[in-house]
């Protein structure tokens, strides 16, 4: 019974994650035009991805999965600021794209740190 719980909490918190990185998406897109309605909201829907960020870094990654997601995430935190910062030079879908990485590096990126500080933990408690 206990082994059925663990199953369902793990794919509802996949599906967080997967959610965070869809909601990334829009917001990366829409950002640029909501800018233009409302100066405070995009700070507004950051504050939202980096707290996000936050949680899934807090409850959806296990020890065991501690070692690959720092690495893989830390590939991703790269590969979103060089692309960020090279594709928002493309003209008129340059801004949306930069916007749409920045998105996404603002969802991951807590989450990274709170992983890397709790491997940290462990680490000096052993």
């Amino acid at each position: 019974m206990v082994e059925v719980a663990k199953k369902v909490v793990n794919k509802v918190l996949a599906y967080a994650f997967m959610t965070g990185i869809i909601v990334a998406l829009i917001l990366g897109l829409v950002s640029p035009v909501v800018e233009s309605i409302n100066p405070a909201l995009p700070a507004i829907l950051t504050s939202l991805l980096i707290l996000a960020g936050i949680v899934v870094g807090f409850a959806n990654i296990t020890e065991d999965e501690t070692r690959d997601y720092i690495l893989y995430v830390t590939a991703l935190v790269i590969v979103l600021s060089l692309g960020g910062s090279t594709l928002g030079q493309v003209q008129r879908i340059g801004p949306y794209l930069e916007s749409v990485l920045g998105s996404l590096m603002t969802f991951v990126l807590p989450s990274v740190i709170i992983v890397g500080v709790r491997a940290i933990f462990r680490l000096a408690k052993d």
